[in-house]
């Protein structure tokens, strides 16, 4: 049987489970259970490419088989297709009625298992009036082979009633210990254990916005859009203290950033201004971490240096990892903060039931009230006139202004792969040409962007002006340097480009 879950999962630290056991709720009479599910796939991992999970769950001697789709962007809603089955291997007669019936066929031998959780589930059931949420804490782990990871999870699913008793009940809770906000499911964590844990960081993808959606339902698909890029790159720049994982997320607070602006008229109000304030604060302190890293990577390493300026460009180099290193445990202090924990939060709430869902203000009504396509035109349109404007000047601007310009094309790109499914182009050749202009535009205003920061970041390092490292210093970031007059012509074709490029969304 098909039916919505609306739930929300955290992640809490096993220190933590002692305090929120505290919490009032867990004092009311409740029950527990041992629950092992096997997840099952094709070798091909057809389910999973179609963003579907399916378990056999054992329950008390008998079995539930059960099939979950994401629905979109949003880890608060899933569909889930739920059946008593008679024994541990999947059956297709309970499949029958489901999307993926046509993408197995009848072939469900084709399944096979993938992984298995395994936990002790402790339950209570949370009623006021209409609403009833149950809070389950999940404790155990996920076995893929002879490979092993712990799972500690708290859930809370709305059963019935209204989901502001949801939020309600996780702001309580979240008052007893740090909770964040999960993003990954069992089944995500389950596949990325199967795959051996490898660290695979969550990027952009272009087109989160459906065709048909409302710009109501357009801007929660980007925001969660984006806060699931953020979230989940920062558990793994928490267990794996990943480079590329701390860049997407970076990149996923700036996406969302783009998207508090673009959809400003529509959400701005009680809860935004705050939002913007805290992703701005978790941006910065992850800013000096992804810096070091470009400059290391891309001006330090890269470089060839003489023997007589080796020691040092080694005496730099250990100041930049030391440097590195401070940075990183900035940025990690930052994402174990209760302020991060309580970003994610907020934000996720703001976004399902914020006071700009239901604001009477007559220009926010009309907006409520338009397609995700309308909305977007003329917001797309403003932001590439900007662009144009300033782009043929591009040549003999100083670095401020550069870097200003920068930030327009991202914002514009951004919006773009926001919106890139809401309009014509069967083919999909005009978007994908206008969207790969403006990566180019961007990547070449990038470069510019970090021989400016290399420049500070040596200056900064290095203040003694007549050291063997500051001499080493000018010299790596002098060759990198002289690179910027092609960057800046290689700019202005990339602006030449884009400019001949036409809009997709005429």
């Amino acid at each position: 049987m098909e039916a919505p879950e609306t739930e929300l999962k955290f992640a809490i630290a096993e220190a933590g489970i002692a305090a929120l056991c505290k919490h009032p709720v867990f004092a009311t009479p409740g029950g527990s259970d041992t629950l092992r599910s096997v997840y099952f796939d094709t070798p091909a991992r057809d389910l999973r490419r179609k963003a579907f999970s399916l378990r056999v769950r054992e329950v008390d001697g008998g079995f539930v088989q059960t099939l979950k789709r994401k629905g979109g962007a949003s880890p608060v809603v899933r569909r889930e297709w739920e059946t008593e089955v008679d024994s541990g291997i999947p059956q297709f007669s309970a499949l029958a009625r489901t999307p993926i019936s046509t993408l197995l066929g009848r072939d469900i031998d084709k399944l096979t298992p993938v992984f298995t959780t395994t936990v002790e589930r402790s339950r209570r059931l949370l009623v006021d009036g209409s609403n009833v949420v149950e809070v389950s804490l999940d404790r155990g782990e996920i076995t893929a082979g002879d490979r092993r990871e712990p799972i500690s999870e708290l859930e809370l699913e709305l059963k019935s009633g209204d989901p502001k008793a949801l939020f309600d009940l996780a702001d309580d809770l979240a008052r007893w210990t740090p909770l964040r906000l999960s993003f990954e499911s069992k089944a995500d964590r389950g596949y990325q254990l199967a795959l051996g844990g490898a660290v695979t960081p969550l990027r952009t993808e272009a087109g989160c916005v459906p065709a048909e959606a409302s710009a109501p339902d357009a801007f929660r698909e980007v925001g969660w859009s984006c806060l699931g890029q953020v979230a989940v790159n920062v558990e793994l720049l928490r267990r794996h203290r990943s480079i590329e994982a701390l860049h997407q997320a970076r990149v996923g607070l700036r996406r969302f950033r783009a998207g508090l602006t673009l959809f400003r008229p529509m959400a701005a109000g009680d809860g935004f201004t705050e939002i913007k304030a805290d992703t701005k604060w978790l941006a910065t302190e992850l800013d000096a971490a992804r810096n070091l890293d470009v400059f290391i990577q891309e001006t330090l390493r890269p470089a060839k240096v003489a023997a007589e300026h080796r020691a040092g460009s080694g005496k730099l180099g250990s100041r930049l990892l030391a440097a590195q290193t401070h940075a990183y445990e900035r940025a990690l202090a930052a994402v174990d903060s209760a302020r991060y924990a309580a970003l994610l939060l907020n934000t996720a709430r703001w976004l399902e039931i914020g006071d700009w869902t239901m604001s009477t203000d007559s220009a926010q009504t009309r907006f409520r009230g338009q397609g995700a396509a309308k909305f977007a035109r003329p917001r797309l349109a403003r932001l590439r006139r900007k662009i144009l404007k300033r782009g043929p000047k591009l040549a003999s601007l100083d670095a401020p202004h550069l870097h200003r310009l920068r930030i327009k094309v991202k914002k514009l790109r951004y919006a773009a792969e926001f919106f890139a499914e809401c309009f014509g182009d069967k083919s999909g050749k005009g978007r994908r040409r206008f969207l790969n202009a403006l990566k180019h535009l961007q990547q070449q205003l990038g470069r510019l962007n970090d021989i400016t920061v290399a420049r500070h970041l040596a200056a900064d390092l290095v203040p003694d002006q007549r050291s063997d490292a500051a001499s080493a210093a000018r010299l790596i970031v002098g060759r990198r340097q002289a690179g910027a007059t092609e960057t800046k012509k290689a700019a202005l074709r990339a602006f030449a480009t884009l400019q001949s490029a036409k809009p997709f969304w005429r």
